[in-house]
This record gives structure tokens, C-alpha cells and sequence, in this order.
């Protein structure tokens, strides 16, 4: 059976499916998900994630995460765990790790934990980024008491997302159902009391209106949260997203291009704009705090990715020099990743913007 196949024998027996059980089923599914049985990227596959164009990023998350190390009181490596959620092959990982030795060895020693669904991926993870041993969690209870140092970069758009409708003057779901063979979307009856309080809804809707949410984010937000409150220590967040969760922000992405959503289930990324608002919501409620977002332009600036370029430069080799520069441009341009990636930071209650985030005041 394939993915098609399974998502139609689904819907046959329940009924519309939501859009956020669709996306798991298409993008998570061991025997037939779209990160089940492959490398997605790179130029080989269908998109590039920052990591995968400069070793830059990496290099100013590490430094990034020494800074936050450093405020923490310089925990011991026993005493701390990094962590990672969604490493893919290990590209990003791999860039901080070499930082890390060079510049607090502490870090590079320190366990590393990894969430990681895709079990093709964690066998590539286990063989490439060797002699690293990390520890795979099947869930986010499974992280050490222990003052956590980590990032998730290009994770929480691939959770699955609902999308609620305001239609004839009340929220209904907009789910995925069969038509004549072919998938499409159409709506639900009414939410219930219950539903609507638990989507955190906005008050005063609009007709046509939709509203996206993402059970799943809120869940593991609300876990981490609740881990650096108590533990301490910091979780970056760089996604690409929005201040709410109005909007209809599905997509798909299938080699370098854009898909259709339903065209072809298994065979391409899916992906939405992470609501931060909802994500701050969780951290609060956990007694947590998260610091910004910020675009990612403008946090990659700040902390000093420009010298570092510099420093990188090599004038007598003029393409790798030209590659570096154009690099450094699809990071932080506003027109490339630089203004619709955004950068989140989860810390422990407090006051106070660390080095990055002077335009979260604004």
C-alpha cells in the first residue's frame, strides 16, 4: 500500500480527515512518509535549509548558544545536554559541534539528544556525524533533568497544522476528503464549545475568514517549556512563520518548486507558517519566556555573522569568495531567508534581550 492508497482507505472509513492528520500520515508515515525513506536536502533533493547553505549559520548558532552557555554559569558538560529537534542528516549539528571545540569544548562534550521521527533518517544521523553517540528520544519526557542547550531549526512548519473557517457565521474545520477519485478540501460541521476554547479562536471572526493551529507544536512547546523553566538553559527557534495564526499558509515544496498540496500525498514536503504567538502562549503557560521572534536577517546581523564572513573571505580565490558573499546574501536579504525566517529564543522566566534580539523591544 501506498501513501495515496492508505489516505484513501482512511477517509473511505471515517470520513474528511483533518489537515494536520493528513500532513502526519504524508510526511511521517514509516512505511511510505516523505521523510520515511529519503533525503529530502540539499540541491539533490527538493529544498535547502540555511545550514545546508553556509556553514555560517551553524557557526553563529554555536556561538549564539556559548553566549547563553556563559550566562547560565557555565554548567559542566555532565551537567547539561544539548538537544536538537529535527536534525535531519546532521548538517547543522555537525557546524556547531566543530564550533563548540574550538570555542567552549564544554558544549562538544555534552550528550546530545536528537527528536527525530524519520527512522531513515536517524540510521544517516547515527553513521555521519560519528564518533558523536546521540541519544534518539521517542518523547520530549525522555530529556535528563538536566539544563538543556538546543535548537530547532525548520521544525515546527512541518508539524501538522487544522485550519478553522469562519463559513455562514460560525467555525467550522476545513478537512480533506475524496471527490471523484480525487482529494479536496470542504468543511465540517461547527466546532463545539469544547473545540473552540481548545483552538483559542480569535473573538470577533470575519466571514471567510481562516484560523490555523497546531495541536502537535503546542504540545512539545508546552513540554519544553515546561524543562527550561524548571531546568534552565535555552532553545532556539528559527522557522519560517507569523505573528498569528490567521491565514491559509499550506504549502507544498516538491524539487526546488511549488506543489500542489493534494497532487501527490508521500512525494512532497508540506509545510505552513509557525504561528510564534501560540508558541509564546505555550512558554507562558509553562512560566517560561520566549524572546522574539526576530527576523532572521537582522538577528544573524547583530551577532556578528558579517565579520565572520569577512574573516572567512579569501580575495586570491575569487569563486569561493563570490560563493561566500552570495551566501551570506540568501541568509540574511530581506527578498531571500532574511525577513520571512524568523528567530525565537526559549529561556526561563526573566527579563532583559541577549545579543540578537534588540528589535524584540520595538
Amino acid at each position: 500500500m501506498n501513501c495515496r492508497d492508505f489516505l484513501e482507505t482512511q477517509i473511505a472509513t471515517d470520513g474528511p480527515m483533518q489537515i494536520d492528520r493528513f500532513m502526519q500520515i504524508c510526511l511521517s508515515h514509516p512505511d511510505f512518509g516523505y521523510y520515511g525513506s529519503r533525503d529530502p536536502f540539499g540541491r539533490g533533493g527538493d529544498f535547502i535549509t540555511a545550514p545546508e547553505i553556509s556553514q555560517l549559520f551553524g557557526e553563529m548558532m554555536a556561538g549564539f548558544m556559548a553566549y547563553l552557555w556563559n550566562a547560565s554559569g557555565q554548567p559542566a558538560a555532565s551537567d547539561m545536554i544539548r538537544f536538537e529537534a529535527g536534525p535531519g542528516r546532521g548538517t547543522l549539528f555537525r557546524d556547531m559541534h566543530k564550533t563548540y571545540q574550538k570555542i567552549t569544548p564544554s558544549l562538544s562534550k555534552a550528550p546530545a539528544y536528537f527528536l527525530e521521527a524519520s527512522e531513515y533518517l536517524r540510521t544517516r544521523l547515527t553513521t555521519e556525524i560519528a564518533p558523536e553517540v546521540p541519544h534518539f528520544l521517542k518523547t520530549l519526557s525522555d530529556l535528563p533533568p538536566k539544563p538543556l542547550f538546543g535548537i530547532a531549526n525548520e521544525f515546527f512548519d512541518a508539524l501538522g497544522v487544522r485550519q478553522a473557517c469562519f463559513n455562514g457565521g460560525c467555525w467550522v474545520w476545513r478537512c480533506i476528503d475524496l471527490d471523484d477519485g480525487k482529494f479536496k478540501f470542504t468543511h465540517t460541521t461547527p466546532l463545539s464549545q469544547a473545540e473552540l476554547q481548545a483552538a483559542s479562536l480569535p473573538p470577533s471572526p470575519e466571514e471567510g475568514d481562516i484560523y490555523e493551529t497546531s495541536p502537535l507544536s503546542d504540545t512539545l512547546m508546552h513540554t519544553l517549556s515546561q524543562h527550561i523553566a524548571q531546568y534552565g538553559g535555552g532553545f532556539l527557534i528559527c522557522d519560517y512563520g507569523k505573528s498569528d495564526g490567521y491565514g491559509d499558509s499550506l504549502q507544498a515544496v516538491k524539487a526546488h518548486a511549488k506543489a500542489e498540496v493534494l497532487a501527490d500525498p508521500g512525494a512532497c514536503d508540506i509545510t505552513h507558517l509557525v504561528d510564534f504567538s501560540a508558541l509564546a502562549r505555550q512558554a507562558q503557560k509553562a512560566k517560561a519566556r520566549l524572546i522574539g521572534p526576530v527576523e532572521q536577517g537582522a538577528f544573524l546581523t547583530e551577532i556578528g555573522i558579517q565579520a565572520r564572513a569577512e574573516a572567512l573571505r579569501r580575495p586570491e580565490q575569487p569563486e569561493t569568495d563570490r560563493m561566500l558573499l552570495a551566501a551570506l546574501d540568501r541568509l540574511c536579504a530581506p527578498q531571500q531567508m532574511g525577513q520571512i525566517f524568523k528567530v525565537a529564543l526559549l529561556v526561563p522566566d526573566g527579563a532583559g534581550l541577549p545579543p540578537g534580539f534588540a528589535s524584540a523591544g520595538d
